[in-house]
């Protein structure tokens, strides 16, 4: 949604302008108000303004003055100038600044909805051929390996994606990687000196490792890699299938890859004069087995290597080993603190009830007990977390039956435990959603006291955001969440009803109650005040029953 800039230094033509106008069906989202060319350009030096509506005769600065201004410093806002006087000079000038329109004021609102949904229409055009397909295209180009490092690094951590989703970004990114396709990986870690280099000089090292991988490997493999949380280089390859006859048969993928992985180990000590150490992984299926594979290679280098340097450890060198099955789930993100922290909470109960499937299905291997124990403290501990985060006390939002469960584990059974991490999310869930509705509803009474206050004065958008300390954009949403009502709405709508009351109960000039519910402009306040209720004040006060 764009954002207007009204300016007229009559406040009640400002005011009266955002009130009555129905902005958002123009496509305008926020509206800014200045009731002199000085204030204009400070707003538009803090805010994103894209149409400025402006008066031409004010004092100090001219609308015509102004809009020069604001086309020599910011040259893509649109304008449109209001004048009430119906000067061809004006419309020249108006012309000459390129102008969007020149409107004859008292402007009809539908001339004014008219103009500002053409002038809305032509910036969005704009837009859209600033955004063509070329230009998306060689953006795409230079961000490529950027996308295709983060893709990596995201299937390394768990992440999943449908069949169709995985086929159609892997072709986007240009990587010839296919379902069911056998995988092998390389994990490389830095050493001294390499490693101790700045973050800047380490990202040109990764560069120039990944350069000779690619110069050793490029004739049999596919060439994949990114750096993961541990600084580690971590490289997928899989086979060319034009050139899976071309080495001899006692030579295996595995070999092959064992044989590149020392070639390379050697290049970069000769080329870069620093060592590295490489831990070669056994080969699995693309994409589900690249996290198992990915795990493995990193407890390989951690077990067998630990801090000795330039070492090389390859599947081959592994012992068989058994080790107990991990519930990957627990730990594949988004992470269940990651979820509760973005207030997920429908997705937090669906993780849940994955980790439960997942516990469930490893005790056709292993000993459930075990698992369970990891489970219990992984989503005791998420939830304590998140409580304590949010200000509060466990024992104090949670009932004594569930709070049990952080003092001591008391489930006999996996089913037990996840009622109770469903039940306790409930809980967690209920009080945010509470919290919310009464921070809402705090906003909304401070708004109106504000507004019932100050009617006489300055009650604009931007005003009362300020004294409530909110974005304008984001006071608007909440008012209107909260009462289904635009804030702008009900202030055009105090204003009309305490006008009104002041008509039925006191002998007020019309132009005294119109002052004091904020227009200064006698006509404007009878303008309004006739399309709120189809009457005029004074006709409203002589149909009034005796």
């Amino acid at each position: 949604m764009l954002q207007i800039l009204l300016v007229d230094d009559e406040r009640s033509v400002v005011e009266t302008l955002a009130e009555t106008i129905p902005w958002e069906s123009c496509g305008i989202g926020t509206v800014h108000e200045a009731l002199s060319g000085a204030v204009a350009l400070e707003i538009m030096d803090n805010h994103d303004i894209d149409i400025v509506i402006t008066d031409i005769r004010m004092p100090e600065m001219s609308g015509i003055a102004l809009i020069t201004a604001i086309h020599e410093k910011w040259p893509h806002v649109q304008t449109i100038l209001l004048s009430g006087h119906a000067d061809f000079e004006y419309a020249k000038q108006a012309i000459a600044q390129e102008s969007f329109d020149y409107l004859l004021k008292p402007v009809s609102d539908e001339d004014l909805i008219e103009s500002v949904q053409r002038l809305v229409h032509r910036i969005k055009e704009k837009w859209e051929t600033a955004a063509s397909h070329q230009r998306a295209l060689h953006a795409f180009q230079d961000h490529l390996p950027l996308l295709q490092s983060t893709m990596l690094h995201e299937l390394l951590t768990g992440k999943v994606y449908d069949q169709k989703t995985l086929a159609d970004k892997l072709d986007l990114l240009e990587l010839p990687y296919s379902v069911g396709e056998d995988l092998g990986m390389l994990i490389i870690r830095m050493e001294k000196h390499l490693s101790d280099m700045a973050h800047g000089d380490l990202a040109l090292m990764e560069y120039a490792i990944c350069n000779i991988i690619s110069e050793v490997m490029h004739n049999h493999f596919h060439i994949w890699h990114t750096r993961d949380v541990h600084d580690y280089i971590v490289v997928l390859v899989s086979m060319k299938h034009s050139t899976t006859m071309s080495y001899s048969r006692s030579e295996t993928p595995q070999t092959l890859l064992e044989q590149y992985a020392a070639q390379i180990q050697t290049n970069v000590q000769l080329y870069l004069k620093g060592a590295i150490s490489i831990s070669v992984s056994s080969w699995g299926k693309f994409p589900h087995e690249i996290g198992e594979l990915y795990e493995r290679t990193v407890m390989s280098m951690r077990k067998r290597m630990g801090q000795v340097q330039g070492l090389f450890v390859t599947a081959s060198d592994e012992t068989d080993a058994n080790p107990l099955h991990t519930i990957r789930s627990l730990y594949q993100p988004p992470t269940l603190i990651s979820l509760l922290e973005a207030g997920r909470f429908e997705d937090v109960e669906q993780k849940i009830e994955h980790i439960f499937e997942e516990l469930l299905h490893s005790n056709e291997h292993h000993d459930i007990a075990e698992s369970t124990f990891e489970v219990y403290f992984a989503i005791a501990g998420a939830f304590a977390y998140i409580i304590h985060k949010n200000g509060k006390q466990i024992s104090s939002l949670i009932p004594a039956e569930s709070y049990r469960y952080f003092q001591a584990p008391s489930y006999s059974t996996a089913q037990q435990l996840q009622d109770w991490s469903v039940r306790t999310l409930h809980y967690i869930r209920d009080d945010a959603e509470q919290e919310l509705r009464d921070n809402h509803s705090t906003i909304v009474r401070s708004v109106k006291s504000f507004v019932d206050l100050h009617l006489a004065g300055d009650v604009s958008l931007p005003a009362i955001a300020d004294h409530v300390h909110l974005h304008p954009v984001y006071l608007s949403k909440v008012y209107k969440a909260e009462t289904g009502e635009a804030l702008t709405a009900y202030v055009y709508r105090l204003r009309m009803e305490k006008a009104a009351y002041h008509l039925r109960t006191s002998t007020a000039k019309v132009f005294e109650i119109a002052e004091l519910v904020g227009y200064n402009n006698t006509a404007y306040f009878i303008r309004v005040f006739k399309k709120f209720y189809d009457l005029t004040p004074q006709e409203y006060r002589e149909n009034l029953p005796v």
